[in-house]
């Protein structure tokens, strides 16, 4: 599978959110090597994906779906997109750990293994995960699709931030295992600064499991003159584990 996808957006170059409201006493998110960096070059957003792709996880073998004839190709049946995460108020609601999005915390957020600010990440997650080594797996996984969406400007997603997982997305990419090119030009959201999201639907490698999204919620200003579209923010915003 080859790792890159170039995702051609005319006039702008972004992706967006997601967020990950927990509990108190909830787990933390799960952690996940899944996009490895992103870059606006050219007025085309860049999405590297990273060389080996898992997830971790508490999915066992006996938890397995009994579907039979299983196929990435056809995942998009299995698990619905275009259906809204609940959203929270204020970036997303209570939890421990950094709270950013859009309300501020960005520069001190703990950061994962490529980078990203890691929502709802930090020392208690390290912690739970040396405390719960043996009922968490790393599984190598695929992506099946790419999926991308406009959330709002960053006032919008100061007072409404959606939730980790799908949102509606604007563009789809099924098995994006090769180069992929897209020119916005139809006036669609695409080409306006705010907050996108960029969401991965990863499936197991080696096991017969769909472990649904991974997302990263981006900032994306316009800069003066002929500096072009630029990325301030990069979120990675994942479900709990």
């Amino acid at each position: 599978m080859k790792r890159r996808t170039f995702l051609q957006l005319t006039g702008l170059g972004a992706v967006g959110g997601l967020a990950g409201c927990l509990g108190s006493n909830s787990p933390p998110p799960r952690k996940s090597s899944v996009v490895s960096e992103f870059e606006v070059s050219d007025g085309s957003l860049v999405v590297d994906l990273a060389d080996q792709t898992w997830v971790m996880s508490r999915y066992e073998a006996a938890d397995q779906s009994s579907l039979s004839g299983f196929d990435p190709q056809s995942l998009a049946a299995l698990s619905p997109v275009g259906v809204a995460s609940a959203k929270g108020k204020g970036g997303g609601g209570g939890g421990r750990g950094a709270t950013g999005r859009g309300t501020g915390g960005y520069a001190s957020a703990p950061r994962t293994v490529h980078g990203h600010a890691w929502y709802h990440g930090g020392d208690y997650a390290d912690d739970w995960y040396e405390n719960n080594a043996g009922k968490v797996s790393r599984f190598p996984v695929g992506v099946a699709a790419l999926g991308i969406a406009y959330l709002g400007s960053t006032a919008a997603m100061r007072d409404d931030a959606p939730d980790a997982g799908p949102v509606p997305w604007d563009r789809e990419i099924q098995d994006p295992n090769d180069t992929v090119q897209y020119d916005i030009d139809d006036g669609s959201q695409f080409g306006q600064d705010g907050w996108y999201r960029v969401g991965a639907h990863v499936v197991g490698d080696d096991v017969n499991h769909d472990f649904r999204w991974e997302c990263y919620d981006l900032e994306v200003t316009d800069g003066i003159g002929d500096a072009g579209y630029s990325i301030e923010e990069e979120w990675k915003v994942s479900p709990r584990i």
